[in-house]
């Protein structure tokens, strides 16, 4: 089923705009609302073990199984209130991690409130990005969810590298003003007002009204669930493929400690630079692929990613010296998969559904945690290049079932429609 037939083009203008401007804020909040780098980083200046500083990240990942949770809980009436809430609350989370930094406790409690927050805000995460896609899915045409995606991730990404070397100036001791642990309480506390920010936009979106439906038994609810999901087969396609496209993500650590191999330097040395390539790619590929989905449909662009993906593994196998690096490039911009898919999965389902089919298809993320450490066990036994091949397969995998899948064509708005707006109540 296709996107609402009745969305204006003024809600498509309007509710991009809000997708937009909300993923800019989260982007510029990079080292506090992508959870890894700076949390390893911070726990190890704590004093935590390796295995404790890898915490925060584990936690965060273990939070993608509650979409599914949300789906059932969230009337359609409190979806855009689920945006807000969700947004609002990772603000206030962040600055009370900036206060744990700053007060005199201990830092074991510090390191305790540094993975914490990564579970809580795994949750909420997980709701954030679930609830912002339906709000998109009720708000736009697919022509004009294209349209926002295109603009979204040619400029979020952007906004992504200023923010990490913002936080980049401020750890390093040659160009910080600030000594430890300030400059850490600096890079979360500016990043508590950019998701105050994405609350408040949030609160604006215009949506389509989409009766509620009766709560069922949570068991009941699962069950019949994952019914009507497997009841379509290009769902059931598309939950593989996005299974596969996270193996393939899989080897991105992997590839960063093949730096030292391939360019004979530590890998610490590089991970600007390579920071910078990746998210300059992903800007670059976010137009590209907005391009593809306007022009032929969100089913292409899926398919450009994984050939990037597919052609990042080729070039890190065979590519000499420093232009290994441009395989994250490819990889950078192969990334944007996880907002394509998605949405492709959203616009193969009814527009009520959405929640539901995206937090089922949400669970391929916590399916495929397994794949990180089969790259890592593959390289200690094999060599990297077994890691590579395994990341090719499961690309070229992923292309095969694809084309499986029918192509969803883009339909424009209308100049008329039923609107939720803002500012009218809801029984």
């Amino acid at each position: 089923m296709i996107s609402p037939p009745a969305v204006t083009v003024s809600m498509d203008r309007h509710n991009g705009r809000i997708f937009l401007l909300s993923y800019l804020l989260i982007y510029l909040a990079a080292p506090v609302t992508y959870i890894g780098v700076v949390q390893v980083v911070l726990c190890d200046k704590l004093g935590a073990s390796a295995t404790v500083a890898n915490l925060p990240f584990a936690a965060y990942q273990f939070g993608q199984i509650a979409p599914l949770f949300y789906a059932w809980l969230v009337p359609h009436r409190m979806e855009r209130n689920a945006v807000v809430w969700s947004a609002a609350t990772t603000s206030a989370l962040i600055a009370l991690v900036t206060l744990a930094i700053l007060l005199p406790i201990s830092n074991t409690l510090r390191v305790a409130a540094v993975v914490i927050q990564g579970l809580i805000q795994g949750l909420l995460a997980a709701g954030l990005q679930v609830f912002m896609f339906q709000c998109l899915n009720r708000g736009t045409s697919l022509e004009g969810r294209a349209r926002a995606l295109k603009m979204t991730f040619t400029f979020g990404p952007i906004f992504a590298v200023l923010g990490s070397l913002g936080a980049q100036l401020l750890l390093d001791p040659h160009t910080s003003p600030l000594s430890y642990p300030y400059e850490f309480a600096a890079i979360y506390g500016l990043s508590a007002p950019c998701m105050a920010g994405v609350a408040w936009l949030s609160s604006r979106y215009r949506l389509l009204v989409v009766d509620d439906e009766p709560r069922r038994p949570l068991f009941r609810y699962l069950g019949e669930s994952m019914r009507e999901y497997g009841a379509l087969r290009s769902l059931l396609l598309l939950w593989a493929i996005y299974l596969l496209w996270n193996c393939t993500l899989g080897a991105t650590a992997n590839m960063s400690l093949f730096t030292r191999e391939a360019v004979g330097r530590d890998p610490k040395e590089l991970s600007g630079l390579i920071m910078a390539i990746r998210f300059g790619c992903k800007s670059v590929g976010g137009y590209i692929l907005g391009f593809l989905a306007i022009r032929y449909g969100l089913r292409a662009s899926v398919i450009t990613t994984l050939g990037l993906f597919a052609a990042g593994m080729v070039w890190a196998w065979a590519a000499p010296g420093y232009a290994y690096l441009a395989a994250f490039g490819l990889l950078g911009a192969g990334e944007l998969g996880g907002a394509y898919i998605p949405n492709l999965g959203m616009a193969l389902s009814p527009v009520a559904a959405g929640p539901r089919t995206l937090s089922i298809l949400t669970l391929a993320t916590p399916a495929s945690s397994f794949s990180p450490p089969l790259h890592g066990w593959l390289t200690d036994r094999f060599g990297f290049p077994a890691s590579f091949f395994f990341g090719l397969a499961t690309a070229l995998a992923a292309l095969w079932i694809i084309f499986k899948i029918p192509a969803v064509k883009p339909a424009p708005p209308v100049e008329e429609s039923k609107i939720d707006r803002p500012a009218a109540a809801q029984s």
